[in-house]
């Protein structure tokens, strides 16, 4: 294979249908697949898919480490927890079945799925509701929950407190802090 600086017409039309195929089965590496332009992007691609940089690439060719699968995994859930993070979506992104994921899961982070993403929601909801100013319901979307009601039961459940006794409990401690703890929603203008 040679490194092209533009693709064949041939060569864009089996990476057209090629992703057209992986549609069905994997949208994000589909997504991935219909971004390659050349075929040292398909090489990266391949290499990142199957992780045999070490393999495929030419004597003299390099591409940055991937990162390990643990940190794509954190990543993925991190950048796509406000879509309400399934199995199912993670399966989906890494290209396994959910029954293989979950057991890789549970292998790669030392805790079932349902676990990390309950401690993850819980950790990441207690920081937003101490570090910013955004409202009850802007931090329930940003973790994936319908509304605030939800995402207060959930937090009241897994903490004891519900989020606005942590806020509160935290701006007794840190005076001014400009976090206005009894603002329930941006189009309140009594906050």
């Amino acid at each position: 294979m040679t490194t092209k600086s533009s693709p064949s017409p041939h060569f864009a039309d089996r990476l057209h249908m090629l992703a057209a195929e992986l549609r069905t089965q994997s949208p994000e590496w589909a997504d991935r697949l219909e971004q390659v332009r050349t075929e040292h992007e398909l090489r990266a691609l391949v290499c990142d898919l199957f992780n045999l940089s070490h393999t495929i690439l030419s004597h003299g060719s390099y591409l940055p480490a991937p990162p390990t699968l643990p940190a794509r995994i954190k990543a993925f859930i991190s950048d796509n927890l406000h879509r309400g993070m399934s199995l199912k979506e993670l399966a989906q992104f890494l290209g396994y079945s959910e029954k293989y994921c979950s057991d890789l899961f549970s292998k790669m982070m030392g805790e079932p799925f349902s676990t990390y993403l309950r401690r993850y929601r819980i950790e990441r909801g207690s920081r937003l509701l101490r570090t910013s100013g955004q409202t009850l319901p802007e931090i329930a979307a940003s973790l994936g929950f319908s509304d605030q009601f939800a995402f207060s039961h959930f937090f009241k459940r897994a903490t004891g407190h519900s989020p606005m006794e942590l806020r509160m409990r935290h701006i007794r401690q840190q005076p001014r802090q400009g976090i206005h703890p009894f603002r329930y929603s941006s189009s309140d203008s009594s906050a």
